[in-house]
């Protein structure tokens, strides 16, 4: 989100340590926009993110963007289809209140003029390249024409009302892919069916923020 000239704009992004394909395009889209505009890069994590932040920072800078700083909240993984990385539901639900409290206390430095810089130093730019991009390049690089629909699809429709690129559409009953997935999860995060894969071949557990959050609202109070 941008306002205005000297503004704060956030970005949200994590894919295997590097900027997804669409908010990719969007920023080189708009080389106009972010000249003199003040930048804190939000990265979100399962486990590990490297230089999530850095990743979309180095490419705003090229557009005259200031980076005033990085942000990496870790959060339940999203990679419905690999049993990889996988929690609890108790676990998820901690997570979810250890990311409130850091975002919380993230607001309060900020308030102070300090502003965090995970993400942003030469180190962390060598981890995410060793530990993440050099291993998962090939399927971040581009759109992925990998999203797969199994016979379990009702048509129902909530995937192509979700997806952000347009890459599903509603054919003889049933969800169709084309080849520009950008690999955020959410339809397959969603389908009441479990139809719908991308890395793996089964889904093996649905993520979303709001199952937990709802579900500790309900019980006790965030602290």
């Amino acid at each position: 989100m941008v306002q205005g000239r000297g503004h704060y704009s956030n970005f949200e992004r994590e894919k295997f340590s590097n900027v997804p394909v669409m908010v990719k395009d969007f920023i080189k889209s708009q080389p106009d926009l972010w000249k003199g505009k003040k930048i804190l890069c939000v990265a979100t994590m399962g486990l590990f993110s490297g230089d999530g932040a850095g990743c979309s920072a180095r490419l705003l800078k090229k557009y005259g963007a200031k980076i005033v700083g990085g942000f990496h909240i870790r959060m339940p993984d999203s990679v419905c289809d690999v049993k990889l990385l996988k929690k609890s539901f108790q676990e998820n639900r901690e997570i979810i209140r250890k990311a409130d409290r850091k975002i919380e206390k993230c607001a309060e430095e900020i308030r102070k003029g300090r502003y965090p810089k995970n993400g942003l130093h030469l180190y962390s730019r060598i981890a995410g390249l060793l530990c993440q991009r050099l291993w998962y390049y090939s399927k971040t690089k581009s759109y992925s024409d990998q999203l797969k629909i199994s016979n379990a699809c009702t048509g129902c429709g909530l995937c192509i009302w979700l997806c952000p690129t347009d890459n599903l559409t509603l054919k003889n009953g049933k969800a169709a892919a084309g080849k520009h997935c950008t690999m955020c999860y959410r339809c397959i995060s969603s389908c009441p069916a479990r139809a719908i894969t991308l890395l793996g071949h089964t889904v093996i557990e649905q993520c979303r923020y709001d199952k937990y959050i709802q579900t500790a609202k309900k019980k006790e109070p965030l602290k």
